[in-house]
């Protein structure tokens, strides 16, 4: 028999939290009366959408007359969740890879700001779907953990499903990456050059601010691996076999110190789509010549 899967500490402070107050006989309103929060913090604490804070774990604690030890276990939770680390087994179980989109799909539509930061890959927010199934396809993909066709074609269409944030008044969707991406063969050079004249078809979009920091920019500081970051609370960085998520606020305010010098290293507009024009022609010059 399989083992269960392992709760994050997220969700298992998140449990604990709402076991407790129910414990004591509170609704959450009545515990938001007494936290002088609103009604909706307590919901989205008990939840897993809102990470507390040390000064909202104690306070808690202090309206459900926790005794100290167990206000250490929560805090223990508490600093366990600002870094929490699962691997993509964990994260496929039960919906597979295409309910790890879905999860993704459902966290954008909460945020206002999605920021994307790639050294070598087309970010997923303006991929085609032909680009996105050839990369999900690679051995890299997540076929590694077993995922099969139909799994690959049901994150093809939510991640199809998530560009709807590019269309969405008062979405900032700012992304970053290397002209590397741009060369990058994870597909055919016919998909290639199809995903090259979506991003010079996107570059208007009001909601979007996609920058490409060029091959002759000189780059403020080494870029080391891909991040994403939400709002100015969350950074998720994807490895081979597993995700890190970030909340605390000063390593949150870290990346987004160093988004913020990719960005201002990147070119923009006219100057980002020449990039693109350039990467495009000289794709289709090598492909024609062959």
């Amino acid at each position: 028999m399989a083992a269960a899967p392992r709760r994050s500490d997220r969700k298992a402070l998140a449990d604990r939290l709402k076991v407790l107050r129910q414990g004591v006989g509170l609704s959450g309103n009545r515990l938001a009366k007494r936290l002088g929060w609103p009604q909706s913090k307590v919901s989205k604490i008990e939840t897993g959408k809102q990470l507390p804070t040390e000064s909202d774990i104690r306070r808690w604690a202090e309206v459900i007359e926790a005794s100290d030890e167990l206000l250490g276990e929560l805090l223990l939770l508490l600093e366990r969740a600002h870094v929490e680390y699962a691997t993509w087994k964990e994260r496929y179980a039960g919906g597979g890879a295409a309910g790890k989109q879905a999860d993704i799909f459902q966290l954008e539509t909460q945020v206002t700001r999605i920021g994307e930061f790639q050294p070598a890959l087309i970010p997923g927010l303006v991929q085609t779907a032909e680009y996105a199934r050839e990369m999900l396809n690679l051995p890299t993909g997540p076929i590694i953990y077993g995922s099969d066709e139909a799994d690959t074609a049901r994150m093809v269409a939510l991640r199809m499903q998530r560009q709807q944030a590019l269309y969405t008044p008062g979405k900032r969707v700012q992304l970053v990456f290397l002209e590397g991406a741009l060369r990058t063969r994870v597909c055919s050079p016919v998909t290639l050059a199809g995903q090259l004249d979506r991003l010079i078809a996107v570059t208007g979009l009001p909601t979007l601010e996609l920058g490409v920091i060029p091959f002759d920019s000189d780059v403020p500081v080494m870029p080391l691996t891909s991040f994403m970051i939400y709002d100015t609370d969350l950074v998720v960085i994807e490895g081979l076999t597993g995700e890190q998520r970030l909340s605390d606020p000063d390593e949150v305010d870290a990346y987004d110190r160093l988004f913020e010098a990719f960005r201002g290293a990147a070119r923009h507009g006219e100057s980002a789509t020449a990039i693109i024009q350039r990467a495009l022609t000289d794709l289709r010059s090598t492909e024609g010549g062959k």
